[in-house]
């Protein structure tokens, strides 16, 4: 490990993204959100633009709005919850969170192709969201419905998809992630070229346009 690109984190932390991705097994390198979840790296510049996700972000604020609904927007959700079970921190950030009366709903805006990963994403929103110290507050300690607002509509997740499966699921993956042990790396081109690892830091990274077959 490179010292000079990598700190040691004091406790284990990962991101909500970064449990989606591997649970909808969209990724299937462990040992790159490992070293995630047990050091802190320099992040990349990025390029996404954020304009259209903003805009929608708006308009769908505002007609919760006018349904009806408190809604609260993105900062305004970040979260850190710590579990019981093992020593780690997630941290997510949803879009909306809109409450009307006794009814509760987590939504995730997204512009781009749908992924299983972002049911995933929205699944983890709403286990952890009752719970985290800074939203349980708006939950009462029941799971909200879940949405995912598309360009082309709306997917509803209810709140029984939180389910002792998922929950199974979540857990090994937790428990591979606070092990202090990593798991083996499984590179490959695609997930080496995106992986916000540095090639300092893993022996075994593809660079690009690593022949595969040479």
């Amino acid at each position: 490990m490179n010292l000079t690109q990598a700190q040691k984190r004091f406790n284990p932390y990962a991101t909500v993204t970064g449990i989606a991705e591997l649970l909808a097994t969209e990724k299937d390198c462990l040992h790159a959100l490992w070293q995630r979840t047990h050091y802190q790296f320099e992040k990349q510049p990025s390029t996404y633009d954020p304009s259209e996700h903003e805009e929608k972000l708006i308009q769908r604020a505002v007609q919760l709005q006018n349904e009806g609904f408190t809604v609260y927007v993105e900062n305004q959700n970040s979260f850190k919850y710590k579990g019981q079970t093992f020593d780690i921190c997630v941290a997510g950030r949803p879009d909306i969170i809109a409450i009307k009366n006794d009814w509760a709903v987590v939504e995730d805006i997204k512009t781009g192709k749908r992924k299983d990963s972002h049911k995933m994403q929205v699944l983890l929103y709403m286990s952890m969201l009752p719970f985290a110290p800074e939203t349980k507050h708006l939950f009462k300690g029941h799971i909200p419905h879940g949405r995912l607002v598309y360009r082309d509509g709306i997917l509803d997740i209810p709140k029984w998809y939180v389910n002792e499966q998922f929950r199974q699921h979540l857990q090994q993956l937790i428990a591979m992630l606070c092990n202090s042990q990593p798991p083996n790396p499984k590179p490959s081109d695609w997930e080496c070229r995106y992986c916000k690892v540095p090639s300092a830091c893993c022996s075994v990274k593809m660079s690009r346009g690593t022949d595969l077959f040479a």
